[in-house]
């Protein structure tokens, strides 16, 4: 019998939901994750989604629904064409800001940290967002009756010139432009923002905004990767943290007694090749023998050997559960 050798992709644990307790503007605290959203309209919506510590604290490929807001007070604002982020600052200048995908299932690249002179300007931006939300707290939409808003969530006017009622912050509109027109007035590596299409309800494609976290520094370093934010075609929102790629076999090739495995894995987490010459004793794949612990980090193609005499080989991957 002429030796075999035969790849199965990898099974991994699927994504736990869970929900996370909001913020609030009114007692608005450094380090409450902001998402915030306009559409150059009548008003935009300012919502506190609670401290940094629930979006850094989750497990590996944990869901959370984002529940300070509804869909109700989007309407608002609008879905389609709408302009949304997610970002706060903590004490030491440390920012946290999203940044849109270009493709739905790819990840966009890491914003650049800078230093802390510079990253305190951009600090001081957001910071006026949310007294500008409480300036608006009574604020009532143009045709109705009374206002929707709430301790986690408040519609808004869409910038300082259409109302009087901002006297100690401002709107999310003018923090975002300033007189440059995006980018927290320029002060920001670039735009946080993921804007929708004009079709986005109806195109049935979720929009994806990874998160980044920017510790000061004095030289040039990426951002660290924590998750991204994915706004629902009917205007709801999660947020999955730390995701990873679903590791795959890509090709297996034999010379003599050595397997050549090439394959992906992700980039957080262990992940361990195991192999097995007989599927019907060798009981659950998770406790076939182990072959070697896999490399992880990123999306790349890897490569790993494997030497052994038998004719057929059976390998997957696994990450625990």
């Amino acid at each position: 019998m002429p030796n075999k050798t035969i790849g199965l992709i990898a099974l991994l644990a699927g994504f736990a939901a869970s929900e996370l307790m909001a913020g609030d503007l009114t007692s608005y605290a450094t380090g409450d994750v902001l998402i915030c959203f306009r559409n150059g309209g009548a008003n935009d919506l300012v919502v506190d989604a609670g401290p940094i510590g629930n979006f850094t604290g989750l497990a590996q490929g944990q869901r959370i629904a984002i529940t300070a807001y509804t869909s109700d007070m989007l309407h608002y604002v609008s879905t389609n064409s709408v302009s949304w982020s997610a970002f706060t600052y903590t004490s030491d200048n440390t920012l946290y800001a999203t940044r849109a995908r270009n493709s739905f299932s790819v990840q966009s690249t890491p914003w650049q940290a800078g230093s802390s002179s510079l990253q305190a300007i951009t600090a001081g931006r957001i910071g006026t967002i949310p007294l500008g939300a409480v300036d608006e707290a009574a604020y009532v939409p143009p045709g109705e009756g009374s206002s929707p808003n709430t301790s986690t969530a408040v519609v808004e006017a869409d910038g300082t010139a259409s109302s009087g009622d901002y006297t100690t912050g401002e709107s999310y509109k003018d923090a975002m432009n300033g007189s440059f027109g995006s980018a927290f007035n320029g002060t920001f590596r670039g735009n946080p923002e993921f804007t929708t299409a004009a079709n986005f309800t109806k195109a049935n494609v979720n929009a994806r905004a990874d998160f980044y976290q920017m510790t000061p520094t004095g030289g040039i370093v990426a951002g660290t990767y924590l998750g991204f934010f994915e706004l629902s075609t009917n205007g709801s929102m999660s947020y999955v943290a730390y995701p990873s790629t679903v590791p795959s076999i890509k090709s297996i090739s034999r010379h003599g007694n050595i397997n050549t495995i090439n394959y992906t894995s992700g980039q957080y987490g262990t992940y361990t090749l195991r192999s097995t010459n007989n599927l019907v004793s060798s009981g659950a794949k998770t406790n076939w023998p182990a072959v070697s612990t896999l490399g992880s980090g990123d999306s790349s193609i890897r490569t790993t050997t494997d030497t052994t005499t038998d004719t057929m080989k059976f390998y997957i991957i696994t990450t625990p559960q």
